[in-house]
């Protein structure tokens, strides 16, 4: 019965270490993005275990514990009696370590340093070695060998906080391992045991065979050659790419939320940077952030067209976007740099970002790049694109709390742009697929010009707060789907339905009248007789010089 539970727990410890290594390599990549993890269940699950089974987290279901016991193994076989001796009473400096490596680690969670506390989770430790994150592989190789030199798990046992918990609760389990009473923690059969392990390598080696440490030996030394093949080939320059800029605030992840939530639950496994396929995720270095995800654009950008696979692959949830759509999930804005940008530097007319923004939030206005930061989703496809050096001169800085813009109907949408303008907040706005994608302030229609030239009038619904003839030939050029204005002057509602747009007005006047109230506007008397709407808008510019 006993070794049908041992190996029970050995292939469910396997099975696990396999899932979670696979997944850190895309295997199976389409699967694991379907499943929704259950994190917070899960946990409470093996919590309520742990009192019955004893620490079945740590014997079957920690990647890092498995690896731990591979290593100690491989250096020392164990007998039964060794098996044993791992149960025996703590001593007193284990627990003073214990306890303070565990306090230390409640207080780094509360006050906003989780990513340094969850450098000691056994995830946590275990993915940055397969992501290859060099502090962390560092930690691992620490582990390891504290388990080859250690005879024991050394890190569970001492210093992992996650050990530490379900060995509170699992020191009653009704089906753990036990030690006789009687036992006075003398640990003389740890002497024992490794008596007897010495005795049998130096026998095999008498016998002319190769232990295992030779064998493991000669396997790191082929590794190191290997590595150093590799590092002088010789063969091919560095590729140069653009420096990462400083930002103010770090893009997150999207489905982040916020910063300070993001921060206390990412455990910085790093399964969300293997799994982007913009390759856009890298683990930070700083250190209230050290080794959790932030978004960097030298190599890619974060696809529109992603299906937030870097939030359906997070064990802990802590990547949780409400939307299915990412256009509707801003995670910051891109900002231009009028020292590093070619256009001002070198004169070259340059339209790199403006051309590659997949949600056409970058117009170049008068040879100057504007970024409409309600259209903007921090994507970075411009900073990647960008063509100046040493620096690009698109920079996204990130947003402390993500915007989840979710779309609304048509009336609410409308009932949300009549308040912009009633309110004095916006002259007018343009709103597409249920957003409110542009608002501009000013007189005139002046406003309503830069909307035309940003493209955020075609197949959308316009409010304005006066609406002449001359701004409704703006909306039908700029290919408006419904005009809405406080006060319609009624050769404008006629131009308009003329061309197909609907269009309806809290007031319709006869004629709109200019500001001192003596006479006609003159953006109305400019384009008066004309009916082309395209010549008319023409007018319009050399009028008021746009």
């Amino acid at each position: 019965m006993d070794a049908l539970k041992t190996w029970t727990k050995r292939l469910v410890a396997v099975a696990v270490a396999a899932a979670v290594t696979a997944a850190f390599f895309g295997f199976p990549t389409e699967l694991a993005c379907k499943v929704q993890p259950a994190p917070t269940l899960t946990f409470l699950v093996v919590l309520l275990l742990t009192p019955v089974v004893g620490r079945l987290f740590c014997e079957c279901l920690c990647p890092l514990g498995l690896a731990q016991s591979l290593v100690n193994w491989l250096f020392h076989p164990r007998s039964h009696v060794r098996r044993v001796c791992t149960r025996l009473p703590e001593s007193k400096a284990q627990q003073t370590v214990r306890w303070t490596v565990l306090a230390l680690f409640a207080v780094m969670v509360a006050t906003g340093f989780g990513a340094v506390a969850w450098m000691v989770g056994p995830y946590s430790i275990f993915g940055k070695a397969l992501t290859l994150f060099t502090p962390g592989l560092v930690l691992f190789a620490v582990v390891m060998v504290l388990a080859a030199i250690g005879k024991g798990r050394i890190w569970c046992n001492w210093i992992c906080p996650a050990g530490t918990l379900f060995n509170i609760l699992s020191r009653k389990s009704l089906l753990a391992h036990k030690v006789a009473k009687g036992c006075g923690n003398c640990r003389m059969c740890f002497k024992k045991c490794g008596g007897e392990c010495k005795a049998k390598a130096d026998a095999e080696a008498a016998d002319g065979g190769v232990s295992r440490r030779e064998a493991l030996q000669g396997v790191a030394v082929l590794a190191a050659a290997e590595a150093v093949e590799k590092t002088t080939d010789g063969g091919y320059a560095a590729i140069s790419l653009p420096g990462s800029p400083e930002r103010e605030c770090s893009v997150l992840p999207p489905g982040a939320v916020s910063r300070r939530r993001f921060n206390m639950q990412c455990v910085a496994c790093g399964l969300c940077v293997t799994r982007c396929p913009g390759h856009c995720l890298r683990t930070s270095t700083k250190l209230k952030t050290f080794g959790q995800p932030e978004m960097t654009f030298q190599k890619g950008y974060c696809i529109p067209g992603c299906d937030f696979r870097c939030a359906r692959s997070c064990p802990t949830g802590a990547l949780a976007p409400k939307t299915s759509d990412r256009q509707h999930l801003h995670m910051g804005r891109a900002v231009w740099q009028k020292e590093r940008c070619l256009r001002t530097t070198e004169d070259v007319q340059c339209t790199a970002c403006a051309r590659k923004c997949p949600v056409k939030a970058i117009h170049i206005v008068k040879g100057i790049p504007v970024v409409d930061e309600l259209v903007c989703i921090g994507c970075g496809a411009c900073e990647h694109v960008c063509p100046a050096r040493p620096e690009p001169a698109m920079v996204v800085q990130g947003y402390e709390v993500q915007r989840e813009i979710l779309p609304m109907g048509e009336g609410d949408v409308l009932a949300e742009m009549r308040t912009l303008v009633t309110s004095g907040a916006a002259a007018c706005a343009a709103a597409r697929d249920g957003v409110i994608i542009a608002k501009e302030s000013g007189r005139g229609i002046k406003p309503l010009l830069t909307l035309l030239d940003r493209k955020s009038l075609a197949n959308s619904i316009v409010a304005d707060k006066i609406m002449g003839r001359a701004a409704a030939a703006i909306c039908i050029v700029g290919g408006a789907q419904r005009v809405w204005a406080q006060t319609m002057s009624a050769d404008a509602a006629a131009l308009l339905k003329k061309h197909g747009v609907e269009c309806d007005a809290d007031q319709t006047v006869p004629m709109i009248m200019n500001r001192e109230n003596t006479g006609g506007c003159p953006m109305d008397a400019a384009v008066q007789g004309d009916d082309n709407p395209a010549s008319m808008v023409k007018k319009l510019r050399e009028q008021v010089g746009m």
